[in-house]
């Protein structure tokens, strides 16, 4: 080792070292503080036992699997290929109605829509539109029925 890398390494040295005096003193006078506040408290209230800190307990995420979901539309009736082709949603939704009856679930009528060849760009946006259709229409029933009962 040459004369500059040892100078290097003892100004380092006297650095860390002058540090860690500091650090100490720091730390004496944290300690004078603590025992002045436990004093003043065990003077007014008495003194609880201070808890062991808990050693932080690592836990492996548990791995994600995917599960393909049932869809919400099964279950519903058989429809020929091109029942609907070429229709609406709301066109396709009343047809359905009209054939099958109200019985079955938004997704199932969904669905069945689709296999009978309504066109949409995701079966979601379909979903959407024929819960837009069936709240259309209950509100249109429920009106008809308050002017029904007021005439």
């Amino acid at each position: 080792m040459d004369a500059a890398a040892k100078r290097n390494y003892r100004v380092a040295l006297k650095q860390a070292e002058a540090e860690l005096a500091a650090h100490e003193q720091r730390g004496e006078a944290l300690r004078t503080a603590v025992d002045g506040l436990r004093t003043l408290l065990a003077a007014r209230a008495p003194a609880k036992p201070a808890k062991p800190a808990k050693k932080p307990v690592q836990k492996k995420a548990p791995a994600k699997r995917r599960r393909r979901r049932k869809s919400a539309g099964a279950g519903h009736p058989e429809v020929p290929a091109d029942t609907f082709k070429g229709m609406g949603p709301t066109a396709a939704y009343r047809k359905f109605l009209t054939m099958y009856g109200g019985s079955y679930s938004v997704p199932q009528i969904r669905d069945a829509l689709i296999q009978g060849g309504v066109k949409s760009s995701s079966p979601t946006s379909l979903l959407t539109g024929l819960h837009s259709v069936r709240r259309r229409d209950r509100l249109k029933e429920e009106a008809e029925r308050s002017a029904g009962q007021e005439g």
